[in-house]
Formats: structure tokens, sequence, C-alpha cells
């Protein structure tokens, strides 16, 4: 019996992964919204996700559990996955259900680097950037 439920546990434990997605986490995946890499499709929430994953596709793998356990080895290194070095930071001090990337908004504050999931979450920043650092710091995504 406690096996039994051991494998339904972890059965649900995959599939609640699979429908969630890997760059907003939490986020409800559209069926919809799909890349195939190495001949397995990826499924995000939006459009916008698949924009950031197309043009970061090694970052996010390196950078998510949820991707890179797709992947076998040889696909990782021929992705260059092995290649790509993880930022300090993972989430957006704005959203931080989101990962961000290399290649997202910056902005400089108190000596270092922030980056941020969209243009959008900058221009909150902007507006009151000592609120947002604290909370962040606070959370533990800075």
């Amino acid at each position: 019996m406690k096996k039994i439920l051991s494998l339904l546990f972890v059965s649900a434990t995959l599939l609640a992964e699979e429908v969630t997605c890997p760059l907003m986490i939490g986020e409800e995946n559209d069926p919809e919204e799909t890349v195939t890499v190495e001949g397995k499709i990826l499924t995000f929430c939006c459009g916008s996700c698949v924009s950031k994953f197309e043009d970061n596709k090694a970052y996010y793998i390196k950078a998510s559990a949820q991707l890179q356990k797709l992947f076998t080895a040889a696909q990782l290194k021929a992705l260059g996955v092995d290649k790509v070095e993880l930022l300090e930071q993972k989430r957006c001090p704005i959203y931080p259900d989101r990962l961000i990337n290399p290649n997202s908004p910056t902005a400089e504050y108190k000596g270092q680097t922030i980056y941020f999931w969209s243009t959008s979450a900058l221009r909150r920043w902007s507006r009151d950037p000592e609120r947002y650092y604290q909370q962040a710091k606070a959370d533990k995504v800075l």
C-alpha cells in the first residue's frame, strides 16, 4: 500500500510539473503555446514565455530543473547548456514567480545589477526602488 501511495504521489507531482509553466512558476500551461526542442514538445503558459525561451533556450533549460530533466546529457551538451553560467539572481524582484535571464532588462541599484522579467517590471521598480529592493531582499530574490 505504501508503495502504491508513493507511486501515486510521484505521478501527481510529475503531472503537476508538466502542466505549469517553467518560466512563470505556477502558471497553468496553454496547450497552444509550445516549442519543440530536440524532438521534445515544451509547453508554456503564454507567448511571452515562448519568446523568452526561444531567445534563451540553453539558459532557461539550465535554470529550470523542470526543463533540464527532460533532456539527456548528450542533448544538454548539444544545446550548449553545459557552457551556460547562471546568474546569481534567479527571479524578478517585481514578479518573483518569473525567471529572468542575462538578456532581461536591468537597472543598477546599490552597486548591483538587478534583472527584471520585462520593461513594465523595470518601470514599476523605478517608481520606488528602495521598497521593491527591501521586499526582494526579504523574499530572498536578491
